[in-house]
């Protein structure tokens, strides 16, 4: 089956595409691109809750080239971070919960279970920024959490053959554990 297929399959909750794109080494590639465009993401979401700064740049190639660049590039980097943070999560998480604990297959399927944040990024850093939040943010950041928590349980279920209980308890865990370091790690807006 195409690798896109699995993918939207997955994002869709299916047990089963979890499984097949965890054991696949072609998942790779699909990580990389969704790296990629979630870390444009978010530079560009950051690029607009900045704008004043960004606009304040005298030169054009400056203000319109090089500096949302430096955005874009940085949330790259971050999602690589963010990614590299939540596999050894899943890994503490599925090894705390009695499972087999697979680096190379939780790191295929984090980025997987990272893409529903893109409902949650211009909330966070809106937040990060000062900006005032409405129910509609509020909203955008509860499905993409809420999202982000049934695929993490899904994940676990494909790959560490967690049922119930287990698999809801292990990822509850990983997102108390994020939330607080997320918390310690962003400054709150002045």
């Amino acid at each position: 089956m195409n690798r896109f297929t699995l993918l939207a399959k997955a994002l869709m909750l299916d047990g089963h595409s979890f499984r097949e794109l965890a054991d696949s080494p072609k998942t790779n590639r699909i990580g990389l691109l969704l790296v990629v465009l979630l870390g444009a993401a978010y530079g560009l979401f950051s690029v607009q809750a900045n704008l004043e700064y960004v606009s304040s740049f005298e030169s054009p190639l400056l203000r319109n080239i090089i500096v949302p660049l430096i955005f874009i590039v940085f949330g790259i980097i971050t999602i690589i971070l963010t990614r590299f943070a939540f596999t050894l999560l899943l890994w503490a998480g599925a090894k705390g919960f009695g499972g087999p604990g697979l680096m190379r297959s939780l790191y295929r399927i984090s980025i997987i279970i990272l893409v529903p944040s893109f409902l949650a990024m211009p909330t966070l850093i809106g937040m990060q920024a000062g900006f005032s939040i409405t129910v509609i943010h509020v909203v955008l950041l509860l499905a993409g959490l809420a999202w982000m928590y049934v695929l993490g349980v899904r994940a676990m279920e494909a790959t560490q053959s967690f049922k119930g209980l287990r698999s809801y308890g292990s990822v509850l865990a990983i997102f108390i554990f994020f939330a607080c370091v997320y918390y310690l790690v962003i400054p709150p807006a002045s």
